[in-house]
């Protein structure tokens, strides 16, 4: 994603940290970025290697790895990479090119040492946090994984320490943020996630029903793989795609073979932005069958390439989901009945959509909102 603008790097800069690799942030980083560089100020990325095959050909000169297991004892640094960071460079970091500011992008358990790091280096500098999930009240759903829910939750607490602001990406967040942390003496501010308006190609053929991103039982998958099983049985004449870098082969092998047939399936290990989207852009609808969330990426996705979506009636999708314009709600526990009605729906009112789709993404989502939205942030940088 090429920035042509020119970014002050002998000034103090605002860090963008994402020591986690979490493949949809970088576009969410860069969009913040070029945000932050058109309106004058200097910028710097400390983010994990991970994403070094997302960065490379952006932002030349600003961006600096958390990490670099190179030489001795190298892979058992890369394995433990998520509980260390090589403090002395972080530290020479911000002392050579001081912070204006720090975004915290996405939780790590390293967070809180680089926070505190950051804040005796450049006292004035404020810590800023995107919190993406505030508190999950539903773990339940998640299974197994409801353990890691527990720890980031534990970890996030602690950064918040350090935090002069955090940032929510919904109503719903933002209401259980502050029941949560009562006694939080920073900002809170709504603001959706950023994006740049990234269309892909107009003329693309659009024939598929979408599941896209990870794949896990929060999300609907078990839903979305048997809406393609009986659909396949029953001879209907519907295409289905999935797009995601999870693990999905014995749900392959468990469909039927005419179920099979249907499906489109991009699955491997890394799954690009552009994929994404692409994978959106192709698509009459893209499903949002999620049983828990606060913000969904997904969404603004799907709206920015004119994909109307099919959602569950919770809180954290019917707040960004216009009902006949912009999507269809189906019920937070749907039959495959009503998933095959809302699908119908989308197919015959689909041009009327597309149109409120991109309507939505511009007003909300894109970039251009910024000022709107983060307008308050300014003030708070050091210069």
């Amino acid at each position: 994603m090429p920035v042509p603008l020119e970014n002050n790097l002998n000034k103090s800069s605002f860090y963008l940290v994402c020591l986690r690799y979490t493949p949809a942030m970088w576009q969410h980083m860069a969009s913040f970025a070029a945000s932050l560089l058109k309106r004058g100020y200097g910028v710097r990325f400390l983010i994990s290697p991970e994403y070094r095959w997302m960065a490379e050909g952006s932002f030349d000169g600003m961006i600096h790895y958390s990490y670099a297991p190179n030489g001795r004892f190298s892979q058992l640094r890369k394995a433990l990479s998520s509980f260390w960071l090589p403090w002395g460079s972080c530290r020479k970091l911000f002392s050579q090119h001081p912070a204006s500011g720090v975004l915290l992008a996405s939780w790590h358990p390293m967070n809180v040492f680089l926070a505190g790091l950051a804040k005796a280096a450049c006292p004035g500098a404020p810590v800023i946090a995107w919190l993406h999930e505030p508190y999950k009240d539903e773990k339940k759903v998640y299974g197994a994984k409801a353990v890691i829910i527990y720890l980031v939750e534990f970890f996030q607490t602690l950064s918040l320490r350090y935090a002069d602001a955090v940032i929510l990406f919904s109503r719903r967040a933002l209401r259980l943020f502050r029941q949560r942390y009562p006694n939080f003496r920073g900002l809170d501010r709504m603001a959706p996630l950023p994006y740049r308006d990234e269309p892909a190609l107009a003329g693309k053929p659009r024939r598929y029903i979408s599941f896209l991103g990870r794949a896990d039982r929060a999300k609907g998958i078990d839903l979305f793989f048997a809406l393609v099983d009986r659909l396949g049985q029953n001879n209907l004449d519907f295409e289905f795609q999935i797009v995601t870098s999870s693990d999905i082969q014995r749900r392959l092998e468990a469909l039927s073979p005419r179920a099979r047939q249907q499906l489109r399936v991009v699955n491997k290990p890394r799954i690009s932005d552009a994929e994404i989207r692409e994978g959106a852009a192709e698509s009459l609808a893209v499903l949002a069958l999620y049983k828990e969330t606060t913000q969904s990426g997904l969404i603004p996705v799907a709206l920015m390439q004119g994909t109307p979506l099919i959602g569950t009636d919770i809180e954290g999708i019917t707040e960004w989901l216009r009902p006949g314009e912009t999507g269809v709600m189906v019920s937070a526990e749907p039959t495959l009945e009503e998933l095959k009605g809302a699908i119908d729906y989308v197919l015959v009112h689909f041009h009327e959509m597309t149109g409120h789709c991109r309507a939505a993404y511009l007003d909300t989502f894109d970039d251009r909102n910024w000022d709107r939205q983060y307008g308050w942030l300014p003030g708070m940088l050091q210069e």
